[in-house]
């Protein structure tokens, strides 16, 4: 399949930037779904894993793996589906990890 225009990186292309979108795609495999909060994830955190990774909490509020993520991810980066906040808690945790 050929690749959708505006994909090759720039020359003036943040390499912080161009780790986090490759980071969505490993968290779902290629499939791009969580792309769409990159832009929220560079303003929020700039795009800096350090960062993404102190929304990890010590001690889960809930049961499960997504109990592990400070709801002010959820808020801040419009997380709704359950979908994406699992692979958005296991990918955090990997992170951490």
């Amino acid at each position: 399949a050929p690749e959708p225009a505006g994909e090759e990186a720039s020359e003036d292309e943040d390499p912080r930037e161009r780790a986090l979108h490759e980071w969505l795609l490993r968290l779902d495999h290629g499939k791009g779904a969580l792309l769409q909060y990159a832009e929220v994830l560079q303003a929020e955190f700039d795009a800096d894993f350090r960062q993404i990774c102190a929304v990890r909490l010590s001690e889960p509020i809930s049961p499960g793996i997504v109990g592990t993520v400070d709801p002010f991810f959820w808020e801040a980066c419009g997380v709704k589906t359950m979908g994406h906040r699992l692979l958005f808690a296991k990918g955090i945790a990997a992170l951490s990890g």
